[in-house]
């Protein structure tokens, strides 16, 4: 009987044993399920198509997506920012180590200028969501185009022959575009010479012919003196040269009005504020004969703070001479004459010129005069 109670004993040991074995090993199981978790990689999460053609119908890239971690990496969905770009996934389960998709359709018909848009992928991991963009830029058929070029460099039409910036305040940064287009019978290059430091240039190298492309000037005041202000002149020299060996070279004058940044003023400096006030809007001379002739402005202050004249100019400066701006300083209630000089001989016929006054007045930091004459 005691060998029995003793065998029993043994025998339930042995199962509490087998039990614990059991549990530890599912336990163990059960963990090492759980540190198994897919993830989701991919290398370009950015694609930029660049210049497209709205001829083109679709522009297509297809996302390569690796699962880089221990267990399967399912994609449940993918939801698109626009209706234009619509995706399309792998969808079955993709293993450790092995590569899915995503493909991205844009419909770029009718959606000329540039575009982004985002595709968002649902997947199993704990971070559920990842975000893949494309980007680009649709050039427009040119029958579509609704953009009237005038000025010619060549066989290059314009939308403007020059660039101005109004107002630029320290340390922005601005940008504008212009739409440019080949109408010639041959493909130009196209080289952009001169350009300043602070001054960014994006324009295409080559020039299909009957292909219309865009021009983009970015001025970045970060690369200045912060104290710069005034109007700055700047001349861009364009050159194109033709597969038969025909080059021109162009100058097309940039204009930058430099402004003080009015925002940091506070309320007393506002009610205190310089005010600007200029005698006339226009000089005009009239019919020139061959004696040099001038007109004359005034420039006063009717503000309670000094007036700063940061630079009084002339676009025209061929034709043109400013005498009188001696003090870059008026204080409250004082006056400036300035004479503005005209040499007839540099003026061919009816001509228009404009003159500059940039100050810290607040209100109009930028105000110009009209210059009319003819021979």
């Amino acid at each position: 009987m005691v060998n029995m109670k003793k065998t029993m004993r043994a025998f339930s040991l042995f199962l509490f044993g087998l039990f614990f074995l059991f549990q530890s090993a599912f336990v163990w199981s059960q963990q090492e399920a759980d540190s198994k978790v897919p993830v989701f990689a991919c290398d370009d999460i950015v694609h930029d198509f660049g210049k497209i053609r709205e001829t083109g119908m679709y522009a297509v890239h297809e996302f390569v997506v690796k699962n880089t971690g221990t267990a399967p990496l399912t994609i449940s969905h993918v939801l698109s920012s626009c209706g234009c770009a619509q995706p399309e996934w792998s969808k079955t389960p993709i293993e450790p180590g092995q590569e899915g998709f995503v493909i991205v359709h844009y419909d770029m018909v009718d959606r000329p200028g540039p575009f982004t848009k985002n595709i968002t992928v649902f997947t199993n991991e704990k971070t559920v969501r990842h975000v893949l963009t494309i980007t680009g830029d649709v050039i427009p058929k040119p029958e579509t185009l609704n953009v009237l070029f005038h000025d010619t460099i060549g066989t290059i039409q314009m939308e403007r022959s020059a660039f101005l910036f109004s107002g630029i305040r320290p340390l922005e940064t601005q940008s504008t575009e212009i739409w440019i287009q080949n109408f010639g019978s041959e493909d130009l290059s196209l080289v952009i010479e001169n350009v300043p430091e602070y001054v960014t240039i994006t324009a295409p190298s080559h020039m299909e012919k009957d292909f219309p492309e865009r021009m983009k000037i970015e001025i970045d005041a970060q690369k200045v003196n912060e104290n710069l202000r005034g109007r700055y002149i700047e001349q861009l020299v364009w050159k194109t040269e033709s597969a038969s060996g025909k080059t021109i070279t162009h100058s097309i004058p940039l204009y930058i009005n430099f402004i003080d940044d009015f925002r940091k003023m506070t309320p007393d400096e506002r009610a205190d504020k310089p005010l600007a006030q200029i005698s006339t809007d226009i000089l005009n001379y009239g019919k020139l004969k061959n004696k040099r002739v001038y007109k004359e402005f005034t420039i006063s202050n009717k503000g309670k703070s000094p007036l700063n004249l940061h630079s009084i100019t002339v676009d025209n400066s061929i034709i043109t001479q400013i005498s009188g701006f001696k003090k870059n300083v008026l204080q409250p209630e004082e006056n400036l004459k300035i004479r503005v000089y005209v040499n007839p001989k540099e003026v061919k016929s009816e001509f228009t010129s404009d003159l500059y006054i940039i100050s810290n007045d607040p209100i109009w930091p930028v105000q110009a005069i009209q210059l009319a004459f003819e021979k």
